[in-house]
């Protein structure tokens, strides 16, 4: 009977140097956890503003390509205008004179 009380207070030192050690494992593992945790949340949030940079970058291109591409077109209008103002002009400065030659 002594044999097995000893023993048996053997076994449950045994389990307590176990346990401790098990805890100190789990609380690195805790630690080990929240480092990698911080880790990523740092990492996403660097991805995150380049994905917001490169967004804001293809954004403004677009503004300014459709700025451009408005007063390309608004150019191109009023040179046709001209045109056509300068060609309707010559037009009566023609007849004008035909008819000077004609009535003359």
């Amino acid at each position: 009977m002594r044999n097995t009380i000893e023993d048996h207070e053997g076994r449950i030192q045994t389990l307590e140097a176990h346990r401790i050690a098990q805890e100190k494992i789990n609380e690195e593992i805790r630690t080990q956890l929240t480092m990698t945790e911080n880790t990523v949340l740092k990492e996403s949030g660097k991805q995150q503003e380049l994905s917001q940079r490169l967004l804001d970058h293809v954004l403004q291109n677009d503004v300014s390509s459709r700025v451009s591409d408005r007063k390309r077109k608004a150019y191109t209008q009023q040179q046709i205008w001209k045109t056509v103002g300068l060609l309707i002009g010559s037009g009566g400065l023609i007849f004008l004179l035909v008819e000077k030659l004609i009535t003359g």
